[in-house]
């Protein structure tokens, strides 16, 4: 069987402790990507549930409202960058700044 080649890049303390979860689980990191990746091929999308934390979910209403004081609900746009703020993915002077250029 010809096979390839996957290239990922993660923390040290995250590998190690992957490897570690792996072992015990009689797996080697390989072999453990390979079978998220042949699980994922066959429910045709990630193998887990994705869900927000009631935290994250807090956060997005209450971006979502702050932007309706004015009377005007927010715009996907605005929507998006709330969400990447609440779910840490840019920092709060990106999403000000972000939110900021919609504006203009």
């Amino acid at each position: 069987m010809k096979t390839m080649t996957v290239h990922t890049r993660v923390t040290p303390e995250v590998k190690a402790s992957a490897d570690k979860i792996f072992a015990a689980l009689g797996l080697t990191t390989s072999q453990a990507i390979s079978l998220f990746l042949n699980a994922s091929v066959n429910k045709r999308g990630l193998p887990f549930e994705l869900t927000l934390s009631n935290d994250v979910e807090k956060e997005i209403e209450m971006g979502s409202a702050l932007a309706q004081i004015d009377g005007v609900a927010p715009s996907e746009e605005a929507k998006r960058i709330v969400h990447l703020y609440a779910t840490g993915q840019i920092d709060y002077e990106t999403a000000q700044f972000a939110i900021g250029r919609l504006h203009k």
